[in-house]
């Protein structure tokens, strides 16, 4: 697993340059991900075309983002990459997010189920899988489609929605070589590392709370039997002193004056206990549009956070990755709370310019978050987001405000030399090479060939030795793909084998030396 993260300054130049670096760490990556705040489709495209001309991007997904972060920084202009190694076996699909948005779902999942069958016919039973989606912001379907996804797959899914670096205008999507509007595209991958699902908000309840008496879909009417946004500022101004004159000021229109929707949204307990924050969309006149769907009778409270708790929040997520030995984590995150961490990044363009003086109230001072995060995770990497998905058991949702993400170990004991160990079960050097290919791939033996320093009848004599063996199978007929069943049955057996015949050649030799 390797990452880039760039400024960019001439797209197909620098896409160039990405694709050489990449090409050096990683022969031909089994998924990338691409993560740019460059806005215009055009220069996009540039970049994509600069890096296919040095690597294979058959399996590249990614899209638009409102910047991107690592350990260098945060970027406004740049892209952030991800790939993954050739061990991990990854399916990946594209959808337009069009009519019902539940057959969006549906035809993503049968889509990634169908492409993983077919090629990958057994998968190992430890081996797990992470999904990872990107939405677009403007199709605004994302809980619907999540829904069906949770239901219908058996693995985790983290993903955000594409940004557009605050313009608001269009965000976009990339499916290998198509910079893409108005889709969902979608990626599972295999590991068989040390993953750890990350998901946080920093936000916590306050003592006021209402119970909704009016609503019908995501449009709240009346709290306590009064009009809903009445009621909500007046939970504001008891929470934080403010009289209610001055909220009047703020009240959000056409995406500016969040000032006290990011700082105090309503939340809803669930039945495990946790809190999940409600985004609220819009205010129409006294009506509350949120995100989700509410239901009548269901009591609102009122979060609050403050910096401290924001940042220490995804602090304490990483927190869980100290029995990690070599962690890196990918974090898609809410642009909202990189508002409250940098409000000074964002006056006029989501809040007002008082918004710096609504949180000086909450001093930012020992904050483990800012100064220790790379003593627990040195590669924490990421972009920020218009909302962010996750499906981890109990948790399935499309939400805002918060955070999501996946951590992996790194440790090097998971990178096997295959080349090398093989060599130990006394394959030739043309039976380990093929192997090498086979371990983690399904090929054809044209694909073989064009892989493999190789003639083609040495090729075809030792694939029909192979498979006579049983080390490798195949399916199909035109093309004929052979893959690797259960590799490390194999090995065992061929170790017990050589085991037998070790000691049947000892026993042989010790005679001989008797008798000579």
């Amino acid at each position: 697993m390797h990452y880039i993260h760039k400024e960019i300054k001439e797209p197909f130049k620098d896409g160039i340059e990405i694709g050489i670096e990449l090409t050096n760490k990683i022969k031909n990556p089994s998924l990338i991900l691409l993560m740019t705040s460059l806005s215009k489709k055009e220069d996009i495209e540039e970049l994509v075309n600069g890096l296919k001309s040095y690597i294979n991007i058959n399996n590249l997904i990614g899209c638009t983002t409102g910047g991107e972060f690592s350990e260098k920084g945060h970027t406004r202009h740049g892209v952030l990459l991800i790939a993954f190694d050739e061990k991990c076996k990854v399916s990946i699909s594209c959808e337009k997010v069009e009519g019902n948005p539940k057959n969006v779902g549906i035809t993503l999942a049968n889509d990634i189920r169908e492409k993983l069958k077919e090629k990958y016919p057994k998968i190992d039973i430890n081996e797990r899988f992470l999904g990872i989606i990107f939405h677009d912001w403007k199709a605004n379907h994302e809980n619907e489609i999540m829904d069906v996804l949770a239901k219908k797959l058996s693995f985790p899914i983290i993903g955000g929605t594409a940004a557009d670096n605050l313009r608001f205008k269009n965000t976009y999507q990339i499916y290998q070589d198509k910079v893409l509007s108005g889709y969902v595209v979608f990626a599972t991958i295999s590991t068989k590392r040390n993953m750890e699902i990350l998901y946080g908000h920093g936000y916590e309840p306050t003592e006021y709370y209402a119970r909704i008496t009016k609503a019908e879909g995501n449009i709240l009417y009346e709290l306590n039997g009064k009009p809903a946004y009445e009621v909500y500022q007046e939970m504001i101004s008891n929470a934080s002193g403010i009289p209610i004159n001055t909220l009047r000021k703020y009240k959000p229109r056409n995406g500016k004056y969040l000032d006290f929707t990011i700082l105090y949204p309503l939340g809803i307990q669930d039945v495990y206990g946790n809190y999940r924050i409600l985004f609220l969309k819009n205010i129409e006149d006294d009506k509350l549009i949120f995100s989700h769907e509410i239901n009548e009778g269901t009591f609102l409270i009122l979060m609050n956070t403050t910096p401290k708790k924001t940042m220490d929040s995804l602090y304490n997520e990483l927190s869980k990755l100290k029995k990690f030995k070599n962690p890196m984590a990918f974090i898609i995150e809410c642009v909202a709370r990189d508002i409250i961490k940098n409000p000074h990044k964002y006056k006029d363009t989501f809040v007002s310019k008082d918004f710096e003086k609504w949180i000086s109230r909450y001093e930012v001072t020992n904050t483990p978050s800012t100064s220790n995060i790379s003593n627990i995770c040195v590669n924490c990497i990421g972009f920020y987001s218009y909302g962010e998905s996750i499906v981890n058991d109990i948790m399935r949702f499309h939400n805002t405000l918060t955070f999501v993400g996946v951590a992996i170990d790194l440790d090097e004991k998971y990178n096997i030399n295959w080349k090398e160990s093989l060599r130990y079960f006394d394959f030739s050097n043309e039976e380990v090479m093929i192997l090498t290919e086979l371990i983690n791939s399904n090929l054809s033996a044209k694909e073989l060939l064009n892989k493999l320093n190789i003639s083609q009848t040495k090729l075809y004599a030792t694939l029909n030795s192979l498979e006579e063996r049983g080390i490798i199978k195949s399916y199909g007929k035109k093309p004929k793909k052979y893959y690797v069943d259960d590799i490390k049955s194999i090995l065992k057996k061929i170790d017990v084998e050589l085991e037998s015949q070790y000691q049947f050649k000892k026993r042989k030799r010790k005679e001989f030396l008797l008798n000579l």
